[in-house]
This record gives C-alpha cells, sequence and structure tokens, in this order.
C-alpha cells in the first residue's frame, strides 16, 4: 500500500471515528434529557380534585414564569425567561449546559399579559422540547378537536386554555414575533396577517382585546415552524 493510500485510509477511519462518537453522545444525551423531564414531571406535578397542581420549588429556578402542556402531554415543560433569547438556547431548567436547550419565553414579554406571548423551543430528532411539533403539521391533524388546545400553568398553578387558530411554515423573520402594538388597528393588521397565513381555517373569530400565544421552532431550510392560539375568555 502506497503512502497515499494509507494517508487517505487514517483521515477515513479518523472521520468515521469521529462519525461514530457523535451518534453515541446524541443519543446518550436524548436518554439523558428524556430521563430527567420525566423526574421533573414527577415530581413537580400532581394532580389534586382532578386539577393538576404544580410544585414549582422542584423547579429551583428563579427564571420559571410558567408551565405549558399540549399535543397529547408530548410537550410537558415548565417555561423558562432570561433577559435575552440565547441563554435558554442551551442550557436547561438548571441553567446547565444543554444542547436541546430549555422551552422559553421571548425575552420582551410580560409574562402572559401582552396582546402576543412569544414561546420557543428547539425541534429536537428525538420529539422532545417543541420536536413533536412536527406531527401537528401532518394532514388532517387538528381534525381532532382535542388536539386544538394548549394549556398554561401560571405560577399558581391556574389553568389557562389557548386554542390554535393559525399554523405554517415560514422564512425566519421578526413580524410574528411582535410582542406589543401601538393602536389597536395595528395589531387588527397583525391578526388578519397571520390568520391568513394558516394552513388551514379554523373559524375562530379574534379581535384586538384577544391575547395571543405563538409558539416557534425551527424548520428545514433556515424557516420556521410557527403556531397560534389565542385565550379562551
Amino acid at each position: 500500500m502506497n503512502i497515499k493510500k494509507k494517508i487517505l485510509l487514517i483521515i477515513l477511519t479518523i472521520i468515521t471515528i469521529f462519525s461514530f462518537t457523535k451518534i453515541i453522545i446524541y443519543y446518550i444525551n436524548s436518554y439523558q434529557n428524556k430521563k430527567t423531564n420525566r423526574e421533573l414531571i414527577e415530581k413537580s406535578i400532581e394532580k389534586i380534585d382532578n386539577k393538576l397542581k404544580i410544585n414549582y420549588s422542584k423547579i429551583n429556578n428563579e427564571d420559571v414564569v410558567g408551565w405549558i402542556i399540549m399535543n397529547q402531554n408530548k410537550i410537558n415543560y415548565p417555561i423558562l425567561k432570561s433577559n435575552d433569547n440565547n441563554f435558554y438556547l442551551t442550557r436547561d431548567y438548571n441553567k446547565k449546559h444543554n444542547q436541546s436547550g430549555s422551552i422559553f419565553m421571548d425575552f420582551r414579554n410580560n409574562d402572559f399579559k401582552d396582546k402576543n406571548t412569544v414561546i420557543y423551543g428547539h425541534s429536537m430528532l428525538d420529539g422532545t422540547m417543541f420536536g413533536s411539533l412536527r406531527e401537528m403539521f401532518k394532514k388532517d391533524y387538528f381534525d381532532t378537536k382535542n388536539n386544538n388546545y394548549i394549556k398554561i400553568y401560571d405560577l399558581n398553578s391556574k389553568e389557562t386554555t389557548y386554542q390554535i387558530f393559525s399554523y405554517y411554515i415560514i422564512d425566519t423573520e421578526d413580524y410574528y414575533i411582535t410582542t406589543s402594538f401601538t393602536t389597536e388597528e395595528q395589531y387588527k393588521t397583525f391578526i388578519d396577517k397571520i390568520t391568513k397565513r394558516s394552513y388551514k381555517n379554523f373559524n375562530i373569530k379574534i379581535d384586538t382585546t384577544s391575547q395571543i400565544l405563538t409558539l416557534s421552532t425551527c424548520s428545514s431550510n433556515n424557516k420556521r415552524k410557527v403556531l397560534h392560539a389565542v385565550k379562551l375568555k
């Protein structure tokens, strides 16, 4: 075997080992993340008189602002908020470095008091975080009525229900994550625009008194998967 072939073989061997190692690390992290999330749910949530009670003290993080449950409990996480939108991209609820990150609220939001509250999460391939939102973009998913709702629990475990009225995939932009509006007309224009973007007409009435919840996660080709839901009164 000549020297060039030996060098090529060594390079290919290194690449193979590197790739195999990354795959192993991914599956180890995936297993650990799922285990950690299960343990968090088990120790933080209990049902009392058929109502969920969330013990936020078990999270031990002053950045927690609520809890989100949707998609048949596949999305079941605390919601964090930092002073920017980068911190929890790569940190878990313990503030430890984690490639899965956390579910977190836009730092500009005043908890759930704004017209549009925006929540982010990675679209993990193993289905964790907002990874299971891929299922919601499948045909006929929203034909099952129970699939159309998002439950939010505040720090007092008060439950608020949001009904999905729009979903779509779009290029990266800032418009749909607008959190506050100067005038009612500006907000009405916003509602009309994001409603028309939807792949499905949900026939839900929304006006300028409505409050919206927006979920945003990554899609392929640097695009974003987006869901909008309106707070039920």
